[in-house]
């Protein structure tokens, strides 16, 4: 095999370590003492979203999560489907997602 298929090939599989990386990795952040801290995890399903979102992820206060705004609960229900393959989007299924988020305090 010449050098040249040598680095298309190198190159092709870069590419596709690189995909499935992305694809298979995720992020959340939360906030404790000022400062922001990043959480990964491997994501249940493929997907190309890589930040997501948990309203509870701080040292606020604990709100249920029929109070959480739409756009909010819609946000939190994707995390809980990449995360934990929760994909039931009622109160009940994401307040049992809630429970299963670690402890980030």
């Amino acid at each position: 095999m010449n050098p040249t298929r040598k680095r298309w090939l190198a190159a092709i599989i870069s590419a596709g370590i690189a995909i499935a990386t992305v694809c298979y990795t995720g992020y959340v952040k939360s906030y404790v003492d000022h400062e922001v801290q990043t959480t990964f995890f491997v994501k249940r399903y493929p997907t190309l979203q890589m930040e997501f979102y948990d309203p509870f992820a701080n040292e606020g206060d604990d709100s249920p999560v029929d109070q959480l705004s739409s756009a909010d609960r819609l946000r939190f229900s994707d995390y809980c489907k990449y995360r934990f393959g929760i994909v039931d989007f009622k109160t009940q299924a994401l307040e049992a997602c809630k429970a299963r988020v670690p402890g980030y305090l």
